[in-house]
C-alpha cells in the first residue's frame, strides 16, 4: 500500500517518523514543521540525526505541506492508497469531506493522535484496508486500534472484504450494504454457492449459514441473502446480492473493422443463450492477428476484461487434439488456421470446458468456455 503520513505538529512529526520506520515499507511523511535537530524540511536521503539519541531512518522522505491543508489533502487523496493523518478529528473530517466518493474508491484513512495512542479507522475500513492498517499502526506504536465497523465488533464476516478476497463481484453492489445491515442486526442471512466457492465461504465465514446453490428454492423465510454463481437466475429481491465469479471466457472471431457495439451485442446473445451473466466474464480471447483490433479492444475495456490472443500454431494444436471442434476450410485458407473462437476460448480457460459451441451473430463468431478450476 502506498502510504502518506501527514503531521501538523512537532510531536506529531516525531510519531510519524517513528511510525514510518516501523511500517517497513515505502512511506512518505508530510509536515509543516522542520525535522527536529535537522536542516530545514527537505527529502531525507540518509540517516540524519534529529535528536541526540534518535535518527531519521534511511529512505524516509519528509516533504513539506504546501498551500491550504484542504487542497493539499485532496492532492494526496488522488495519489495514495492510504493516509495516516496525525491531527484533530474535526480538521481531518472538514478537509476530506469534499473528496468522499464511495468505499469502493476512497483510500484508507487512519486518524492518529500525536501521542500515537489511538489509531482510528476512519474511512474505507474493509475494502480500502483501513481496519487492518489501523491494527498495524497500533502494533508499531504500542497503541490501540479503534475499529467501529459493526461486523468486526460482533465477530461477523465482512462480506465485501471476503467477496473481494475470493475474486467475486457483488451485483448489484449497492445492495451489499442492506445484506450486511441485516447480518449485523441479527436477521436471517444465508449464502448459496457453487463449488469451489461454497467450500471457501464455509471456511472463511463459519457463522454464516452456507448451502449448495442447487438447494436454493426461494427467498421465503430469509431476511437477506447471497447467491454465488455466474449463472443467470431470477432476482430474489432488493436485499439479495449475486456474487459473480469470473468463470467464463469468450472466444471471438470477427472481421477487421468490426464495431465495438456489434461485438458486445454478439457477446450478450451468446451469454443469454448459455445462461450466464455478463459479470461472469473473465476474458475475451482471439487470434493474435486481432491483438490490435480497435472494436475488440474497446469491447474488452467496456466489460472490464483482458483480451488474450494466441498464435495460429497454438490454435491449430487445440483443433488437432480435439477434432470435434468446428473447422472451416474458408477460415483456414484466409488466416492459416481452421477455427478461432472455440480453440481460443479453450486456451483462455486453461483447457476448461466449452459451455457454448461456436455461434454466429451478425458476422461475429462467439464460443464460451468455463474456466478450469484446480
Amino acid at each position: 500500500m502506498d502510504l502518506a503520513i501527514v503531521a501538523l505538529t512537532k510531536a506529531g512529526l516525531e510519531v510519524g517518523l517513528r511510525l514510518a520506520a516501523g511500517l517497513g515499507s515505502k512511506v512518505t511523511v508530510y509536515a509543516n514543521q522542520p525535522v527536529p535537530g535537522c536542516l530545514p524540511l527537505t527529502a531525507v536521503t540518509g540517516e540524519t540525526a534529529f535528536r541526540s539519541h534518535q535518527v531519521v531512518p534511511w529512505g524516509i522522505e519528509v516533504k513539506p505541506i504546501e498551500g491550504k491543508l484542504k487542497d493539499f489533502l485532496g492532492f494526496l487523496w488522488r495519489r495514495y492508497e492510504g493516509l495516516v493523518l496525525i491531527m484533530a478529528a474535526g480538521i481531518a473530517v472538514r478537509c476530506l469531506a469534499p473528496y468522499l466518493e464511495s468505499k469502493y474508491k476512497d483510500p484508507a484513512v487512519i486518524l492518529l493522535d500525536e501521542q500515537g495512542q489511538h489509531a482510528i479507522s476512519l474511512l474505507s475500513g474493509h475494502l480500502g484496508g483501513a481496519n487492518e492498517l489501523a491494527r498495524q499502526v497500533a502494533t508499531v506504536l504500542g497503541g490501540e486500534a479503534v475499529i467501529t465497523t459493526a461486523s468486526d465488533l460482533q465477530g461477523l464476516p465482512a462480506l465485501d472484504l471476503l467477496a473481494r478476497e475470493l475474486g467475486l463481484k457483488p451485483v448489484p453492489a449497492s445492495r451489499l450494504a442492506a445484506v450486511s445491515g441485516a447480518l449485523v442486526n441479527g436477521g436471517r442471512v444465508g449464502l448459496w454457492a457453487e463449488e469451489p466457492w461454497l467450500h471457501s465461504w464455509r471456511g472463511l465465514a463459519p457463522r454464516l449459514p452456507c448451502f449448495p446453490l442447487a438447494a436454493f428454492d426461494s427467498p421465503a423465510g430469509w431476511d437477506a441473502g447471497l447467491l454465488v454463481t455466474g449463472r443467470r437466475l431470477p432476482d430474489p429481491g432488493p436485499r439479495w446480492v449475486f456474487l459473480r465469479p469470473a468463470q467464463v471466457v469468450a472466444g471471438i472471431g470477427c472481421r477487421r473493422g468490426t464495431a465495438e457495439g456489434r461485438i458486445l451485442a454478439a457477446l450478450g446473445w451468446a451469454l443469454r443463450e448459455a445462461g450466464y451473466s455478463r459479470w461472469s466474464l473473465a476474458a475475451l480471447a482471439s487470434i493474435d492477428l486481432k491483438a490490435g483490433e480497435p472494436g475488440l479492444l474497446a469491447a474488452a475495456h467496456r466489460l472490464g476484461c483482458e483480451l488474450r490472443t494466441y498464435t495460429r500454431e497454438e490454435l491449430a494444436a487445440v483443433l488437432s487434439a480435439q477434432p470435434d471442434l468446428s473447422f472451416s476450410e474458408t477460415v483456414q485458407a484466409k488466416i492459416g488456421v481452421g477455427g478461432v473462437c472455440e480453440p481460443a476460448a479453450l486456451l483462455a480457460s486453461g483447457r476448461g470446458k466449452l459451455i457454448l459451441r461456436k455461434r454466429r451473430y451478425a458476422g461475429v463468431t462467439v464460443a464460451l468456455a468455463r474456466v478450469a478450476w484446480p
